[in-house]
């Protein structure tokens, strides 16, 4: 995985998740951790908040200066929280504005 910011042909940011046998999870495009435990793990990343959930999950790498996470454990669900994504344009772009 790459330490920089990665875009598509049309300028689009990506995000790559690689998850091997629903027990380990390496990701990119990681800014931050915004809270962890044996259940879940939750994070930002440039595609909007993702929340990581299992059993028995530990953060097993991390270096957010290169965007990267590792996770380990028994993985159950990546979901992402689409009203993160929806509701940075504000309160007024929702109306049309």
């Amino acid at each position: 995985m790459a330490g920089t910011e990665q875009k598509g042909s049309t300028g689009e940011r990506k995000q790559n998740a690689v998850l091997r046998n629903r027990e380990r999870l390496a990701l990119d495009g990681v800014s931050e951790v915004l809270s962890f435990d044996d259940a879940s793990v939750v994070l930002r990343t440039l595609l909007g908040t993702l929340t990581v959930e299992g059993e028995g999950l530990r953060v097993t790498k991390l270096l957010l200066d290169c965007g990267e996470v590792n996770i380990e454990g028994k993985i159950s669900a990546l979901v992402y929280d689409e009203r993160t994504e929806r509701s940075r344009g504000g309160f007024f772009r929702r109306f049309g504005g």
